[in-house]
């Protein structure tokens, strides 16, 4: 009896090691969340010649998520997240698409989303508009003698993705954090989103890679965090260009409510004319539903000379001092006050120097999460 009641024992726990339950884990649920952002202020702006920016204006940036995981009987959680845009005008309602798959040996993501290098990266704390994320460009216009790009480009931002890539569709894997430490790996097929096709590796960039690390560690009331990456295509688009790369750095200490932070990006093109580079360094104090931050962030971007004619050449300046007051669980009143200058030793075919811009804004705002 004792020898049947073992084998009987023996073949139920192989049964269910090999045919678990499908009611076992529940169903993926997919929940909304996301977050707006609704800005006034105004603007008094030197411009280029012919054109008038100074006035008031409303800005908006709204994106609505809809996200779900589910943990399946073996510990392992696969998700989804998908964004859409609230705004038309970005030129691609959705977002970020991507599934998600994690548990103890780390997290993978798969599809359009953002390198490791670009959502590893830390910098300066910023309560207003966001100087390290190329929003200043919204209120202090570029004057077309600058070429620089403001977002994912080191002109503009020290989050960056190598040829400006943004979500285009990729193989992410994050290690799970040690002792502070995290690693992630990026395969970034080519620099197309929302593309099935075939990459033809004879036209366009291919075969693009991210390697990024940071580390966060709290050390008796100091909180510190160090991040740094590289990423390029090892595949250009036309013969005797350049591969294009990027890499950034930085840095955050805070204490006692106090942050002070900086960072660093690098990034170039297929041509010398596309190359690029910023770096951004802040402070801020937070106590309460109360916040302050003031920050600093330069760009150069690199132009062309030909027949001794120098184009798109150009810098940017930006000092900014912003506030926040939480309102509420979700909802932060903010402020800025901010100045941008541009600068272009671009020049005519006589030689002559072109003029830069600059301008000086105020801006208050609502940004809610939900």
């Amino acid at each position: 009896m004792k020898k049947i009641l073992l084998g009987t024992t023996a073949i139920v726990a192989a049964g269910m090691i090999a045919a678990p339950s499908a009611d076992a884990a529940e169903k993926l649920k997919v929940s909304v969340g996301g977050y707006m952002e609704q800005w006034f202020g105004y603007t008094s702006s030197d411009d280029d010649a012919g054109t008038d920016y100074s006035g008031f204006d409303v800005k908006s940036d709204a994106e609505i998520h809809f996200k779900g995981m589910t943990t399946l009987d073996n510990g392992i959680s696969v998700g989804v997240n998908v964004q859409l845009e609230g705004n038309s005008n970005r030129g691609d309602q959705i977002d970020e698409s991507y599934l998600i798959v994690k548990g103890n040996f780390g997290e993978i993501n798969l599809g359009s989303e953002n390198s490791a290098l670009y959502k590893m990266n830390y910098g300066p704390s910023d309560y207003g508009i966001g100087i390290n994320s190329g929003d200043q460009i919204f209120w202090a216009t570029k004057p077309s003698s600058v070429s620089g790009s403001f977002y994912r480009s080191p002109f503009g931002s020290t989050n960056i993705e190598p040829a400006r890539t943004n979500d285009s569709e990729k193989l992410t894997y994050y290690t799970p954090r040690i002792e502070g430490f995290q690693l992630g790996v990026s395969y970034i097929p080519d620099a197309t989103q929302d593309n099935n096709a075939q990459p033809d590796r004879d036209a366009s960039l291919t075969d693009g890679y991210a390697v990024a690390a940071n580390f966060k560690r709290d050390f008796d009331g100091f909180n510190v965090g160090v991040s740094g990456g590289f990423g390029g295509f090892t595949n250009g688009t036309t013969s005797g260009q350049d591969d294009p790369k990027a890499w950034s750095v930085g840095a955050t200490l805070g204490f006692g409510g106090f942050e002070v932070g900086a960072a660093y990006a690098d990034a170039d093109g297929t041509t010398d004319a596309a190359d690029s580079d910023g770096y951004n360094v802040g402070v801020a104090y937070a106590t309460g539903p109360w916040g302050v931050s003031l920050g600093w962030f330069h760009g150069e971007v690199d132009g062309s000379t030909t027949a001794g004619v120098t184009t798109g050449n150009g810098e940017q300046d930006t000092y900014a001092l912003s506030g926040k007051y939480a309102l509420g669980p979700g909802v932060t009143a903010a402020a800025t006050l901010a100045h941008t200058e541009y600068d272009t030793d671009n020049t005519s075919a006589t030689g002559a120097a072109l003029d830069g811009g600059e301008a000086t804004y105020f801006v208050v705002g609502m940004k809610l999460s939900f």
